[in-house]
């Protein structure tokens, strides 16, 4: 019986991992759903209902324009075509037996599926940011990434308003990392939901981790709100996404970044 059960679980799958029409709109639906949701969910939030509750969280003190958040929605409607495009070449490649995907989690156990998850995790905070330096060379920004730092002062909306070019480069580490690395989906959508999530947070445009922070001796790894908003004002620093390892290896932190932290979450015991 419990075979049976991971049988038709396992062909089910089997079936949502076919590409096609329907598979692309079904993904262009899922992707503005999630940012309808959680990207429009946390600017109204932020921006409307909880507007002088929220303000000293904000980082930067104005508010962008509506034209800018039309502007942030626009490409990142653009974002979700071409992802989508990315996501059926993947299905194509697992359809037709070129990815180590597998769809049986006893194949290689819970423990590989974790690791799984973890190495595509740390494996494209490393892609992000190699990806990014090229992106700010002075070709690439000129003609894509500047589509992106049009938000100098970001919201939740602007986290996937990227140029075509720069989505698909983003994309490239996926349809690699399962054709390289045996991934079960459950591991593969782990890795797509902290980098959604991720994509909100780094834009979100207000501060919500506490004072002392980025001086934490373990927590400072980790990037913040700050971090990436004033990537967004200096651009020239400040490449990281998740975590700072390459940003202080390679010393691209902007030299303010602590002390802008520092000021940024005293305002919330300013008198």
């Amino acid at each position: 019986m419990l075979a049976d059960a991971a049988l038709r679980r396992s062909g089910a799958m089997s079936e949502s991992l076919q590409p096609g029409l329907a598979a692309y709109l079904q993904y262009i639906g899922g992707f503005l759903l999630r940012y309808g949701l959680l990207a429009g969910g946390a600017t109204v939030l932020l921006h409307v209902v909880l507007r002088r509750a929220a303000m000293p969280y904000r980082i930067q003190m104005a508010f962008p324009s509506a034209a800018d958040l039309r502007r942030e929605i626009g490409w990142s409607f653009s974002n979700s075509l071409c992802t989508g495009l990315s996501t059926m070449l993947t299905l194509w490649l697992i359809a037709s037996g070129r990815t180590s995907m597998y769809l049986d989690v006893a194949e290689y156990g819970w423990a590989w599926l974790a690791a799984s998850a973890l190495l595509g995790v740390l494996g494209y905070d490393t892609w992000f940011y190699w990806q990014h330096r090229l992106l700010h060379t002075r070709w690439m920004y000129e003609r894509f990434h500047a589509v992106h730092h049009r938000s100098t002062n970001p919201t939740p909306l602007a986290g996937f308003a990227h140029h075509p070019v720069e989505t698909f480069l983003g994309n490239a580490f996926f349809v690699l990392l399962v054709v390289a690395v045996p991934m079960h989906p459950l591991a593969l959508g782990a890795v797509g939901l902290v980098y959604f999530g991720l994509g909100i947070v780094s834009h979100l445009g207000y501060e919500l981790y506490p004072a002392g922070f980025a001086r934490h001796p373990v927590l400072q790894w980790i990037n913040t709100a700050t971090h990436h908003n004033m990537h967004h004002t200096h651009a020239a620093c400040n490449y990281g996404l998740l975590l700072q390892w390459w940003d202080r290896l390679l010393a691209t932190n902007h030299p303010s970044y602590l002390q802008t932290y520092d000021l940024v979450t005293a305002r919330r015991t300013a008198p």
